[in-house]
């Protein structure tokens, strides 16, 4: 059966995840919160979302509140971004749902079927 996570991240320890785990149980309730604090902009060394990458599996389905949680940097987010789309997991942004993985799948079909 197939998993829906729910990523929260906070840089400091003065923030507070509260929010970004309500925004998330709020679109879907049922999904396993995964919370880290970690300050600075590279994924590596992140250990919970270090130990998410390793255990998801096809079909999975990962939510983040933005983008921003998952990465500050563009390329790195991009390819963490890339390299979870490749293996069939499900990425979900709240604030930027045009970059969801839906979103990207679609525009790949229509654009493959615009070119037959």
């Amino acid at each position: 059966m197939n998993k829906t996570y729910g990523y929260c991240r906070i840089s400091t320890h003065k923030q507070n995840i509260e929010r970004q785990i309500r925004n998330i149980l709020k679109e879907y309730p049922n999904a396993i919160i995964i919370q880290e604090t970690f300050s600075g902009s590279k994924f590596q060394g992140r250990r919970e979302l270090e130990k998410l990458i390793r255990n998801i599996k096809a079909g999975d389905t990962i939510i983040f509140d933005s983008v921003s949680r998952m990465s500050r940097n563009a390329d790195e987010g991009f390819t963490l971004y890339e390299q979870l789309y490749n293996q069939g997991v499900n990425l979900v942004f709240l604030k930027e749902p045009q970059i969801n993985t839906d979103t990207y799948r679609k525009i790949l079909q229509d654009k493959k079927y615009l070119s037959i």
